[in-house]
């Protein structure tokens, strides 16, 4: 494996201390550094112990390192990236890129201009139900897939800096995840509600088209106070379950392993015999923490170039761009009234019905 790789980590808040935890036990690197300027220390037997605490990020212009990883808020992404570029250093940046797309494509062009990798946290690329996924529509056991719907909901975050919000905090995941299984894609429509904070997005629906057919709906929200994380496709055979915290994949389907045919009576408990023989395969995921994942392929990156499936780039590029463009096609539908009066008689060509 060859000498570790020297590695800072920026920041420690909740995706952070998992970066912690990783970094300070993973045998392909070394963690020398952290900076948060509010942070407290964690104990010497806590994961990142034996790293030298810093305040700011000049301060380690004096520190001896190969690579940053960046888990700072999301309005801070450019000029932390941009002040690490500087310094030559490889980063692995949480998602998103930055706050915009132009943000992000002045980050990428100065890490070309300095000739150093930057890698953009995109991490349910390496969730394995991601991965087997992937593998039951190239087996043919959706047929053709026609819709994905994307449920990705929980918990308002402790701190919304100004520039954030839910659709670059939450949505660009199940953006990215569609493009990286289908390919380009485009907003076909979008709404969003600030519900608790005037100005802030914290909840979204976007409907996404790919360009190779198939569409999206893409749900988003901070509100709902249980952590859903879900996937469902419908294809021509059958709908495919996936859950990406329990990484469990299942398909049901009226005839993917045995033909069934319907009972020739459309008795009700015939109908509820039909639907309990329907086929449902449970396809095995070795679960792994995804993260884990993505660390290892970022060492693999450094030493010999090998990408993997890291996010890198136009994707990277491409994530902020779709939720930019939902952002504002949902600022372009006009403010409805409070209370939309109720018609008296339905016609044609009324607004509300």
């Amino acid at each position: 494996m060859g000498k570790k790789l020297r590695v800072v980590l920026l920041g420690i808040g909740r995706m952070g201390r998992n970066h912690l935890r990783l970094t300070s036990e993973s045998p392909d690197f070394e963690l020398v550094g952290v900076v948060d300027p509010v942070a407290k220390r964690p104990l010497p037997s806590a994961p990142g112990g034996n790293a030298t605490f810093y305040d700011d990020i000049a301060s380690l212009r004096s520190v001896d390192f190969d690579a940053a990883i960046v888990a700072t808020p999301t309005a801070t992404h450019r000029d932390v990236v941009l002040e690490l570029v500087k310094m030559k250093k490889h980063v692995l940046v949480e998602k998103p890129i930055a706050s915009t797309f132009a943000q992000g494509r002045e980050v990428l062009q100065a890490a070309a201009d300095a000739g150093v990798k930057v890698v953009v946290g995109h991490v349910e690329r390496f969730n394995p139900v991601v991965r087997k996924l992937r593998e039951v529509i190239r087996g043919g056991w959706l047929g053709d897939p026609i819709h994905f719907s994307f449920t990705r909901v929980g918990g308002y975050p402790e701190t919304v800096l100004e520039g954030n919000n839910v659709l670059l905090d939450l949505a660009v995941h199940d953006i990215d995840a569609f493009r990286s299984l289908v390919g380009p894609v485009r907003v076909e429509a979008s709404m969003a509600h600030s519900s608790l904070r005037p100005g802030v997005l914290d909840t979204a629906e976007i409907v996404l088209e790919s360009a190779a057919g198939p569409t999206a709906s893409v749900h988003v929200n901070w509100i709902t106070p249980t952590k859903i994380r879900t996937l469902r496709v419908t294809g021509t055979r059958g709908v495919c379950f996936m859950d990406y915290i329990l990484q469990s994949c299942e398909l049901y389907g009226g005839n993917l392993t045995q033909r069934i045919e319907p009972a020739s009576a459309e008795s009700f408990e015939s109908i509820q015999e039909h639907y309990r023989t329907t086929d449902r395969v449970t396809f095995g995921v070795t679960k792994e923490e995804p993260l884990l994942i993505q660390l290892k392929q970022f060492a693999a990156y450094l030493r010999n170039g090998d990408a993997g499936e890291l996010c890198l780039g136009d994707d990277a590029l491409a994530a902020v761009l779709v939720a930019e463009r939902a952002m504002q096609a949902a600022a372009r539908k006009p403010e409805r009234p409070s209370t939309p009066a109720r018609p008296d008689a339905i016609s044609a060509d009324a607004t509300w019905l």
